[in-house]
């Protein structure tokens, strides 16, 4: 006699549709923006992203004095190709700009990401020279 029942424990004959696993509570770009950080290295003129523990993305930088206000001057945004398209070349610009404004410095970007995170930002976009 033939069980009722296939491998799976479904009886036989019966059309299963498979379910959809539940969508994750969050999305693989915000775990990343929540594992990284953004630290200012003032002795080598760059903020650094970090992402778990490693070092993932630069913002080179240049601090100079112009009629007393001091300015840095964005020279690149750099970020390992497989952390790039999740926002945290973003979160790079967007720490050194927050160092920007606390510190009471103005920003000349060079960099054209900068640029363009600057046009697209407006909070930030009063900083530059």
């Amino acid at each position: 006699m033939r069980s009722q029942q296939c491998r799976w424990g479904h009886p036989r004959g019966e059309v299963v549709v498979p379910t959809r696993r539940k969508k994750p509570p969050q999305s693989a770009d915000a775990i990343l923006q929540q594992l990284s950080r953004v630290v200012h290295n003032p002795d080598r003129e760059r903020f650094e992203l970090w992402v778990a523990g490693d070092l993932v993305g630069v913002l080179g930088y240049s601090a100079a004095e112009d009629h007393g206000q001091r300015v840095l001057t964005i020279l690149h945004t750099v970020l390992f190709d497989e952390y790039t398209g999740h926002g945290l070349a973003s979160r790079l610009a967007g720490g050194a700009m927050q160092y920007a404004v606390d510190s009471g410095s103005r920003v000349h970007p060079i960099c054209d990401f900068m640029q363009n995170y600057l046009q697209h930002n407006p909070v930030y976009g009063r900083l530059a020279v």
